[in-house]
This record gives structure tokens, C-alpha cells and sequence, in this order.
């Protein structure tokens, strides 16, 4: 009996709990919503954070804490915050306008390194949507699969059989490859992760050390890909296939 007792005592905790989080959240949004419409937008980025450093995260979120930047004209904030909305919505065009909006404060103009076609049609394609996006197409697909392989297996109906099945295969088809596309970006995101540099200027090093050659600057806003970590230090690359060292307060993962 004590152990039921216990039990239910544990999970009336947890929804207890959940529910103060949740109502701790909504005030903290509107306190930061309301803080942006007054524009103290100082305010409104430290309660936007604090939300974000509690654990929750959404494309709106994200949006809105880019925006606040975005006001305080801390640009490269913004731009991290609109990056990560961005994975988080890729096709919102809101996300994507003020994005573009804020990389127009970027010194730097890298030229990208020419790409064959067929991979840069690919890689577009794939980005078209989120990770969690593509693994709930996946999951539809695969249930709209099933069901119909099931209809082609009941039905007496030959055109009916035929459709179901020839359609069931393509949803099986489709739901492998959201699949793997899902995998694919979770996998480049993990491996190759994009930052932002977030100071004002930095001397790009040949090697993890203040006393390393310099081989070139780079300056606030620009997105690079990181590719190694060691010792407080990031390798970075940019766009144009250069790469080299800078310190990791110098930049922000996405």
C-alpha cells in the first residue's frame, strides 16, 4: 500500500511540477514580450535567455530573441538567434527576411567555394526542412505505408488493390528517405556545427596558439563551420575554403 502511495505521490509531483514550469514559462514570455513592446529591449534579451537557458527552445523563441538583438543593434546575436529559428522553421519567411536583414551588417563578403550541381541541388533539397521535420514526414509516410499495404492485402477490389499497394510502396519509399535525410542533417550539425563570430574583429591563427601564425581576420556576423575543438581553441572554415584557429569566446555555436 506504501508503495502505491509513493508512487502516485511521484507522479502527482511530476505534473505538479511540470505545471509550474509551464506556468513559470508563460510568465517569463509575457514579461518578455512586454518588455520588447516598451522597447527595453536590454530586459526583454535577459528574460528571452533566461527561458532559453531553462531549457526551452522553439523557432518563435529564437525569432523573438533575435529581434530584441536585433534592436539593440547587437548583430551578430541576432543572427545566431535567427540561424537557430531558422533550423528550427527552415521554410518561415519572417525568419528568413530578418536573417537577411541582419547579415546586410556583416563586413565580410566570402565567396562560396563552387560546389558540383547535383551535390548543391541536394543539399538544398534536404535543408528544405527540419530534422524533426523530415523524421515526421518519415513517421507519416511509413503509417500511411503500412495502411495501405494493409487495404492492398484486405480489399477484393483489383483497382483498389493496385493503387494501395503501388502508393504504399512510394509512402515506404518516401518515409526512408526522410528518414535519412533527418539523419543526415542531425549528422553535419554534430560533426561540421555553423557559429557565428560574435567579436568585433579576430586574427585567424595557422595553429591553436596566441603565438600561432596570423593568416587572416575576420569580423562579427560571419558564419563559418567549426570543425575541431582543442584546448579553448576552434578550427574554423569558411565558405570559401579557407580555415584556421580562433579562440572560442570569439564565436557562438548555432
Amino acid at each position: 500500500m506504501n508503495k502505491k502511495l509513493n508512487i502516485l505521490f511521484a507522479v502527482a509531483f511530476c505534473f505538479f511540477t511540470n505545471a509550474l514550469s509551464a506556468a513559470d514559462f508563460k510568465a517569463q514570455l509575457d514579461t518578455a514580450e512586454q518588455c520588447y513592446k516598451s522597447a527595453r529591449y536590454e530586459q526583454a534579451i535577459a528574460t528571452y535567455e533566461q527561458i532559453v537557458d531553462n531549457g526551452f527552445e522553439s523557432a518563435e523563441l529564437f525569432f523573438n530573441l533575435g529581434n530584441a538583438y536585433f534592436k539593440s543593434n547587437k548583430f551578430p546575436m541576432a543572427i545566431v538567434n535567427y540561424e537557430r529559428a531558422l533550423k528550427l522553421n527552415p521554410t518561415d519567411e519572417d525568419i528568413q527576411f530578418n536573417l537577411q536583414l541582419a547579415n546586410t551588417y556583416v563586413v565580410d563578403k566570402i565567396d562560396v567555394l563552387p560546389e558540383f550541381f547535383l551535390k548543391s541541388w541536394g543539399q538544398t533539397f534536404v535543408q528544405t526542412f527540419s530534422t524533426n521535420q523530415w523524421a515526421h514526414i518519415s513517421i507519416a509516410c511509413f503509417v500511411i505505408g503500412l495502411t495501405l499495404l494493409l487495404v492492398f492485402f484486405l480489399s477484393q477490389s483489383i483497382v483498389l488493390r493496385k493503387c494501395s499497394f503501388w502508393i504504399g510502396v512510394l509512402a515506404i519509399i518516401v518515409s526512408v528517405l526522410g528518414f535519412s535525410f533527418s539523419g543526415k542533417q542531425k549528422d553535419a550539425m554534430v560533426s561540421t556545427p555553423d557559429a557565428i563570430v560574435v567579436a568585433p574583429s579576430v586574427i585567424v591563427k595557422g595553429s591553436p596558439d596566441v603565438n600561432g601564425v596570423e593568416l587572416f581576420v575576420v569580423h562579427e556576423g560571419l558564419k563559418v563551420k567549426v570543425s575541431k575543438n582543442l584546448d579553448g581553441w576552434f578550427e574554423i572554415k569558411l565558405s570559401d575554403g579557407n580555415k584556421g584557429w580562433v579562440k572560442t569566446e570569439t564565436i557562438v555555436i548555432i
